[in-house]
């Protein structure tokens, strides 16, 4: 099984504390109308209602179209939604208004890693992250002392490989301010330059600083499991899902983590839950599922499983592989091979799928 620390990079916009530490709203700037709409934008955006935060948005700029605490929320909406193109253009509105609207410099950094980080041609886009460095000088030009500068660089830093440069601007930022996320994406960029035990240091540090915190625990966990350590992992994959109940991705770890000790049956459960709580996200979770009713005698309930999986992954030859495995304890050779088969053209050279397919010949 291969084990992949969750990435930090939240869906939409990435997870560095531009939210935390953006400013409400200031009273008394513009019409009565304008204030009311734009409390209303900020409130359905912090419960993460974004389509209606966006409508509510535009009317606050509508009512008041040069006054930057509209542009910048509006902007923070449309990233959420993907809509970087509109968020660029209102984020420079917002800073020409206000120049030394700091945070609107950090969003606009955001803005162009997430046109970078959404691109079908990734490497045409890497202008973009220079653009963002651009930016992010502008903003410590502005106050050298605001932490999301140093968390933002580090990102575009890391996307861009040079992760001697992201390890100095993470730990920039974290001696301004200790922020969960921030501790996060530093030990993913060790883990990137292969230094596992310098990631489990910090994480376990910030797991210490940050009892509460999910994805530390989340990314604890999955560290401990890559240094195949599954009882120490089990313990704080428990944590991580009993601190956020409702995010699946804490059972599909802490099922990974079951399979790892190979107790199959606390497997399937926490498999189980991942696929109900987020059926359509997580084709690791039905591969699990299916290994573990594999392992305790399901064949037939093990096809099921891995017959979603591939259906959500078509490319993962290790899927087939095990599909080809179900089929092979029910009797079913011609399903077998051919899923070997799918097995092989996907990964040559693959040793398990070889051998079983000479099997089923």
């Amino acid at each position: 099984m291969r084990v992949l620390l969750p990435v930090l990079m939240l869906v939409g916009s990435f997870a560095v504390p531009v939210a935390a530490q953006a400013q409400n709203p200031a009273p008394g700037q513009g019409n009565s109308q304008f204030q009311e709409l734009l409390n209303l934008c900020v409130q359905l955006f912090r419960l993460g209602r974004y389509q209606d935060a966006l409508a509510v948005c535009e009317r606050s700029v509508r009512s008041n179209p040069t006054n930057p605490d509209g542009l910048y929320w509006l902007a923070r909406t449309q990233l959420r939604l993907g809509l970087t193109t509109a968020a660029v253009e209102n984020l420079r509105k917002a800073i020409a208004q206000n120049a030394a609207y700091v945070q609107a410099y950090v969003a606009l950094a955001q803005a162009y890693y997430d046109q970078y980080r959404l691109s079908d041609n990734r490497e045409a886009s890497r202008g973009v992250l220079d653009q963002a460095l651009t930016v992010l000088r502008d903003a410590e030009r502005v106050n050298p002392k605001y932490a999301p500068i140093f968390a933002t660089r580090g990102v575009v830093y890391s996307a861009l490989g040079t992760y001697d440069r992201a390890v100095e601007a993470f730990n920039r930022s974290l001696t301004l301010e200790r922020d969960p996320q921030v501790i996060g994406l530093l030990a993913n960029v060790y883990l990137k330059q292969s230094k596992l035990d310098d990631a489990l240091k910090l994480l376990d540090e910030g797991v210490k600083a940050f009892p509460k915190d999910f994805t530390l625990r989340l990314n604890y966990g999955v560290a401990l499991l890559i240094k195949n350590e599954p009882a120490a992992a089990i313990e704080q994959l428990k944590q991580a899902t009993i601190i956020n109940p409702a995010e699946a991705e804490g059972y599909v770890r802490l099922g990974q983590a079951y399979q790892v000790a190979k107790d199959w049956k606390n497997a399937g459960a926490n498999f189980q839950n991942a696929v109900v709580k987020s059926p359509f996200k997580y084709p690791e979770a039905y591969a699990g599922l299916g290994r573990s009713y594999l392992e305790l005698g399901d064949a037939a309930k093990a096809r099921e499983n891995f017959t979603k999986a591939v259906a959500m992954d078509s490319r993962n030859a290790e899927y087939y592989y095990w599909l080809g495995r179900a089929n092979e304890a029910l009797g079913n050779k011609a399903g077998a091979k051919d899923a070997y088969t799918r097995a092989l053209q996907l990964r040559p050279g693959y040793k398990d799928a070889e051998e079983a397919l000479a099997r089923v010949q």
